[in-house]
């Protein structure tokens, strides 16, 4: 389907062979991962970074990397991209937020969960009072933090740069260029164990094998202020797991894993009828829990 893009890219040259080009190869690329309501946030989107007027190469980054980010986590989370970065564009120059978008594919891929990169835009928005200068070097050094920590040891180790180089502007950039020995300190004492997105297709294989039937998981990020995180649950015929294990008593993240989303999907396999909670008491809820989980490590 033909698209009129001159309606929503006024600041783009529409006569532009580059500039057409982009869009027509974004917007055809989007088609197929996008419903008709994600495409009109997406189009949306074109026009109000348009009219922020912080330059074309802001644009035409958003219209590239979106159909990246809706393939990774799903279409709904744009209006939420557009929204977080139109309240960053008070704190910092067009420059910084184009490279945060160009990072938002790579890290929507890394945190696996729309609502997980929803926590890591929220991040960006307080660390822009806290340490606006540190944005850049760290947008530049994302991959190797996201490989490394959960959303919320990312969390600890910002805060972390923002409190100790609040007055040092040549500190904060430092610090999150990765170029101090606090930064890499910090850096190797939030280090989990093991994380879920490195390992969610070994557990797809593991539980297919298994039970001959997929389950989907989805990680979780709760480890904000301690590094003890959500327990894992069941939602919608969907298992939450937390984003990251430790090692416990010597066996291995891996393994806790395999030990989880295995005792979670027999729940759902064995379970016939489901139960409400409305009229149960605390106490109820918590023996019903007890004797739920020993029936199923017994099956």
């Amino acid at each position: 389907m033909s698209v009129d893009f001159s309606e929503y890219v006024t600041c783009l040259n529409d006569d532009d062979h580059e500039h057409r080009e982009a869009l027509e190869s974004s917007y055809h690329e989007a088609q197929r991962v996008m419903s008709p309501r994600g495409l009109q946030n997406y189009l949306e989107g074109m026009r109000a970074f348009c009219t922020l007027g912080r330059g074309q190469d802001l644009v035409l980054t958003y219209v590239q990397e979106m159909p990246g980010v809706a393939r990774e986590v799903g279409e709904d989370v744009i209006p939420d991209i557009v929204e977080g970065m139109m309240k960053l564009a008070s704190h910092t120059s067009g420059s910084v937020i184009t490279l945060i978008i160009a990072n938002l594919p790579m890290a929507a891929s890394r945190l696996g969960d729309a609502e997980v990169l929803r926590g890591f835009l929220k991040l960006l928005h307080q660390m822009t009072g806290k340490a606006p200068r540190g944005l850049r070097p760290m947008m530049e050094n994302l991959d190797e933090l996201l490989s490394k920590l959960t959303l919320g040891g990312l969390r600890r180790w910002v805060m972390f740069g923002a409190q100790a180089h609040q007055r040092d502007l040549d500190g904060q950039m430092a610090y999150f260029a990765l170029k101090t020995e606090s930064s890499k300190a910090i850096l190797k004492s939030e280090r989990r164990g093991t994380l879920f997105v490195n390992n969610q297709r070994k557990l797809n294989f593991y539980m297919r094998a298994l039970w001959a039937r997929s389950f989907f998981m989805r990680p979780t990020a709760g480890d904000f202020e301690s590094r003890q995180g959500i327990r894992p649950f069941i939602d919608n015929f969907q298992i939450h797991v937390p984003d990251a294990f430790d090692p416990f008593r010597g066996i291995d993240g891996m393994e806790v894993y395999r030990a989880t989303v295995a005792h979670c999907a027999a729940h759902m396999v064995y379970t016939r009828n489901p139960i409400s909670a409305e009229e149960l008491s605390q106490a109820q809820m918590r023996f019903i829990e007890l004797f739920e989980d020993a029936r199923i490590e017994y099956l």
